[in-house]
C-alpha cells in the first residue's frame, strides 16, 4: 500500500503478539518491506488469563505484501520447567512463527485486505489462530474490522473484532479495541527519527486491558524498527541487452605479463588464461593519445589499485582497449565494491573516447567472473547514473593478444599473506524448558594462508567468552560447550572444469564435540546469468576417539531470482550427525543481509527462521602482513518442531561441516556474483565508487 511518509511512520506498527496491528488485534497492513522489527512486551496470554510475563517477537516484511515473524512467550526468563513441575508449579514456554499476506489488486483508496495465521504448524499450538482483517483509512484513523478463528484460551481472535487507530501526530496514536473476547485501549509514542539513526525508529506502547479473567491491567512494550535494506542496495531498473562475445577466429597470442607468484620478477610470464574468444571492440580509435600517455595511465591507474589493497593485478592495454586481471581480498561484503570502484577508478583514469575495458575478477587465480562494456558508457553511467550496456558473464574466456602490459612495480601477490577471520559463534537453546535463553558463546578465530593457485592452508580455532548456567560443568547442555582451542585444521583446494564446473576439496582434522579426521568435496555449477545452481557435496569423516566414522553426502538446486533479491533452494542427502532428510529454503535478501525461512525434515519436522548479516565493514583492514576481517556471512537461526506432539530440543541436525567455506560463499559472493545479480543491483556499482573512491 502506498503511504505517505506520516502514514508510513504509523502504518507499520506492531502489536504485541508478533503481527502488524494495532495491540492486541491486526490490522490489513504489513511490515515495510526490509524493515526487521523487534519487541519485548509483558502482556501474556497464560491458559485463559492474561498476566504480567514475557513476550519476545520478531516481524520482517520479506517481500512487498508478505510480513512472517515470530514470539516467544514464558512466565519466567530462567526457571527450570521439570523442577517447577515437581513442585506443583505450571508454566509456559513457547516459540511459535506467524505470517501475514495483504492482498493485491484492490484499490489503494477502497481499503486495505489481509490474511494471515499464528502460531503455524507448532508442535504446542498455545496461541494457533487464522483470521482475515479489512483496513480502512479515513483522514488521520484507521477502521479494522475482521475475524477469526483460534484455539487460544483467551478466545482473543474467536469470531469478529474490530478496532480503530487515531494517528494524532507522527510521534502518537491512539488505540481502542475488541479482540473478540475483551476491550482494550492503549496508546503507541514513536521517538522522533531526527534523535535516532536512518535505520532505526523506536516506538513505546501501553495498553490497558480489560480482559475479564486479568487481574492485571496495564501493560507495557518497546519496539525496535531497523531498515536492512538502504536505498543503493535496492534493485535497478531492467537495462537494455549487453553486446555478445564474438567467437574467436584469429590466432591466440600470448601476453606478456609478470610472474603472479613473484612480484619483484622482471621476466615476462604467460598467465594462465588460454583459447579466449575475441571481445567486441570499437570501430575505430577515437582519440590522439600515445603509446607512453598510454603507459603512464595505465601505470598510475595499477598504482590506485595497489594503495586500494586489491591483489594479483595485472593492467594491459592497447589503442582501443584496456583490459585488467585482478583479485579481491578486502572488499569482502559484497563483491559488487570491489568491482564498482575498479570499474570507477578505470573510467577516471583512461579518460580517452572510446576504449572498450575488459575486467576479469579471479580468486587465487581461479577465475570468477568478466565484465566488458565501452569506457564512454561507463563514464555516462558514472556522471548522470544512465544505465551502462555490460557483458557480464562466469565463462570468463577473454583474448590478450596485441596488449601491451604493465610490467612496472608490484603485482601483489596473494600468497603467503595471512586472512584472519574474526567473529562470535554462539550455541544456543531457545525458549526450553530450562530458560528463554541458554547460551554458550566464544570468539571464532579462522585463519587462511594462500599457498598457491586455488590452494590454502586454513586453522580454526575457538574461545569461549561466556556461558548460561546450563552450559556450565555437570549442567543439561554442558557437551554443547565450546571447545577451547583448535577446531579444525585442513587443506582447501578450489579448481575450475570445462562447462563451468568448479570444484573445492578440503582434507585434514575437525572438530565436532569430538575430533575426526576426513575430508569433505564440493561440485557446483552455475548458468551462464546465474539463475541455476547445482551442487553435490561427499565426504567422510573418521572418529579419533572411538572406532567409527560418519558418511555425508548431498545434492542441492537453487535458482536466483536476483530482480527480486529472492532464492529458493531444495537439498536432499544425508547429513553430518547422521541425519537424512531434505531441507527447503527461501532467501530474501535487504543489501547484503539476509533472512531465510525454512522446512527440514530429517530427524524430526522443523520450519525456521534465520538472519545472516555482515559482521565487517565494507573495507577489510589491510596491513603489509595480511588482513584482518570480521565475517561477511555470519548467521544465526531460531527453529521449532512441526507435525508433532512434542517440540524436544535438537542440535545439530540439517549440518554439513565446512558450509561457511563453500563454493558460493568463497568465489560466488554468496551465489551474487552473476550477470543476472549485477545487471539488477548497478546502482551499487555507481555509489561503490563514491563511497569508497
Amino acid at each position: 500500500m502506498a503511504s505517505t511518509p506520516l502514514m508510513a511512520a504509523t502504518t507499520d506498527n506492531q502489536s504485541f503478539y508478533g503481527y502488524t496491528g494495532l495491540i492486541n488485534i491486526p490490522n490489513a497492513y504489513v511490515t515495510d518491506f526490509g524493515s526487521l522489527h523487534t519487541q519485548y512486551n509483558n502482556q501474556l496470554e497464560y491458559r485463559a488469563d492474561v498476566v504480567d510475563g514475557h513476550n519476545f517477537t520478531i516481524n520482517t516484511g520479506v517481500f512487498e505484501g508478505l510480513e512472517v515473524g515470530g514470539k516467544i512467550a514464558s512466565n519466567s526468563m530462567h526457571n527450570n520447567m521439570f523442577h517447577d513441575r515437581e513442585k506443583g508449579i505450571s508454566e509456559i514456554r513457547d516459540l511459535s512463527f506467524n505470517a501475514k499476506y495483504q492482498l493485491p489488486f484492490i484499490p489503494k483508496n477502497w481499503f486495505s485486505l489481509a490474511v494471515g495465521a499464528q502460531d503455524i504448524g507448532g508442535a504446542a499450538n498455545n496461541y494457533k489462530a487464522y483470521y482475515a482483517v479489512a483496513t480502512k483509512r479515513l483522514g488521520d484513523f484507521d477502521l479494522t474490522l475482521g475475524a477469526g478463528t483460534t484455539d487460544n484460551l483467551t478466545n482473543r481472535l474467536d469470531g469478529p473484532f474490530a478496532g480503530v487507530q487515531w494517528h494524532a501526530t507522527n510521534w502518537l496514536s491512539i488505540t481502542a479495541e475488541h479482540d473478540g473476547e475483551a476491550t482494550s485501549s492503549g496508546l503507541k509514542l514513536h521517538v522522533p527519527s531526527k534523535w535516532l539513526s536512518n535505520q532505526l525508529a523506536i516506538s513505546l506502547a501501553v495498553n490497558y486491558y480489560d480482559h475479564k479473567q486479568s487481574e492485571d491491567d496495564v501493560y507495557f512494550g518497546i519496539n525496535f524498527k531497523y531498515q536492512l535494506n538502504k536505498p543503493e542496495h535496492k534493485s535497478f531498473r531492467p537495462v537494455k541487452p549487453a553486446p555478445q562475445l564474438l567467437p574467436q577466429t584469429t590466432t591466440h597470442i600470448e601476453p606478456i605479463v609478470p610472474n603472479t607468484a613473484d612480484s619483484n620478477s622482471s621476466g615476462p610470464k604467460a598467465p594462465q588464461l588460454k583459447n579466449k574468444p575475441t571481445l567486441l571492440k570499437s570501430k575505430q580509435v577515437k582519440h590522439t593519445a600515445t603509446d607512453s600517455e598510454l603507459e603512464q595511465t595505465a601505470m598510475a591507474f595499477k598504482a590506485a589499485l595497489l594503495d586500494d589493497g586489491f591483489e594479483n593485478i595485472h593492467v594491459g592495454y592497447s589503442l582501443s582497449s584496456v583490459h585488467v586481471i585482478i583479485e579481491n581480498h578486502v572488499f569482502n561484503q559484497n563483491e559488487l565494491d570491489a568491482i564498482g570502484l575498479i570499474l570507477g577508478r578505470l573510467q577516471a583514469h583512461f579518460n580517452y573516447p572510446g576504449m572498450d575495458f575488459n575486467l576479469v575478477l579471479q580468486k587465487l587465480e581461479i577465475p570468477q567472473i568478466q565484465i566488458s562494456g565501452q569506457l564512454d558508457d561507463y563514464r555516462g553511467f558514472i556522471q548522470s547514473g544512465s544505465a551502462p550496456n555490460l557483458a557480464i558473464t562466469n565463462r570468463v574466456n577473454i583474448q590478450h593478444g596485441g596488449l601491451t602490459w604493465v610490467n612496472f612495480g608490484s603485482t601483489n601477490s596473494p600468497y603467503y599473506t595471512p586472512r584472519l577471520t574474526l567473529s562470535p559463534d554462539i550455541v544456543k537453546g531457545v525458549a526450553t524448558e530450562l530458560g528463554v535463553l541458554d547460551y554458550s558463546l566464544a570468539l571464532k578465530a579462522q585463519l587462511e594462508v594462500p599457498i598457491w593457485q586455488g590452494g590454502s592452508i586454513n586453522v580454526t580455532g575457538t574461545q569461549g567468552i561466556a556461558t548460561s548456567d546450563d552450559f556450565k560443568d555437570n549442567k543439561p547442555f554442558t557437551r554443547f560447550r565450546h571447545k577451547d582451542g583448535l577446531t579444525s585444521l585442513t587443506y582447501k583446494q578450489n579448481w575450475q572444469l570445462p562447462y563451468n564446473i568448479y570444484n573445492q576439496t578440503q582434507i585434514g582434522y575437525y572438530y565436532d564435540f569430538t575430533d575426526y579426521l576426513g575430508f569433505k568435496h564440493q561440485s557446483m555449477w552455475m548458468s551462464e546469468s546465474g539463475r541455476h545452481q547445482v551442487s553435490a557435496q561427499l565426504g567422510y569423516f573418521d572418529y579419533q576417539d572411538f572406532d567409527g566414522d560418519k558418511t555425508i553426502y548431498n545434492t542441492s538446486y537453487q535458482y536466483n531470482l536476483s530482480e527480486y533479491d529472492i532464492s529458493l533452494s531444495a537439498s536432499v542427502g544425508k547429513f553430518f550427525n547422521k541425519d537424512s532428510g531434505y531441507k527447503l529454503t527461501s532467501k530474501f535478501w535487504f543489501g547484503d543481509t539476509s533472512l531465510d525461512v525454512y522446512y527440514l525434515d530429517t530427524k524430526g519436522r522443523f520450519v525456521g527462521i534465520g538472519l545472516t548479516v555482515p559482521l565487517t565493514p565494507r573495507k577489510d583492514y589491510a596491513t603489509p602482513y595480511g588482513v584482518i576481517k570480521g565475517k561477511s556471512n555470519w548467521r544465526e537461526r531460531i527453529q521449532t518442531r512441526v507435525g508433532e506432539s512434542h517440540n524436544n530440543v535438537a542440535f545439530g541436525l540439517g549440518k554439513l561441516p565446512f558450509d561457511d567455506t563453500s563454493i558460493e560463499t568463497e568465489l560466488f559472493n554468496q551465489s551474487r556474483l552473476s550477470e543476472s545479480y549485477i545487471q539488477h543491483h548497478l546502482p551499487r556499482l555507481r555509489e561503490a565508487y563514491f563511497k569508497l573512491n
